[in-house]
């Protein structure tokens, strides 16, 4: 059985439960392990934060998400059409009590490799974060966007 989990959503702050829990039921169907799962799903959680936090800014807007389990290696995607970034400049470092800002540095710990687009062609932002399972080899496939 291969499956595949796809979502289209407003990027609200309101929908990341919905958002983790259907992570976290695709990953359990899929046969993931608790820690696994949990290092996906906390993944996932700081890019959808991101978009909601900084993609549309004054408007509304829209996130999708993809997740795709292959022969050892989970490929999840999150992308939006919002405003973009550039990665390359260093923020201001946080302040002690300041959690905001650390996102894509937890992702960078809990994923095999990310791979970060933004602007894309399009416009806005598309994080593409891999993980091995297990030692496993990953495949040669990759996620379809």
């Amino acid at each position: 059985m291969h499956l595949v989990l796809r979502l289209e959503l407003p990027a609200d702050a309101r929908l990341l439960p919905m958002t983790r829990r259907a992570m976290e039921e695709y990953l359990a169907e899929a046969g993931l392990g608790a820690d696994e799962r949990a290092d996906l799903v906390l993944a996932l959680d700081e890019a959808c934060a991101n978009v909601i936090r900084h993609a549309f800014p004054g408007r509304s807007g829209r996130l999708r998400v993809g997740a795709e389990v292959l022969a050892g290696e989970v490929s999840v995607l999150v992308e939006d059409d919002g405003v973009g970034f550039d990665s390359a400049v260093p923020r201001p470092a946080p302040g002690l009590y300041d959690t905001s800002g650390r996102g894509l540095g937890i992702i960078r710990q809990l994923m095999t490799s990310v791979e970060l687009e933004s602007p894309t062609e399009d416009g806005g932002t598309r994080v593409v974060m891999r993980k091995t399972l297990d030692g496993r080899s990953p495949p040669a496939a990759t996620l379809a966007h």
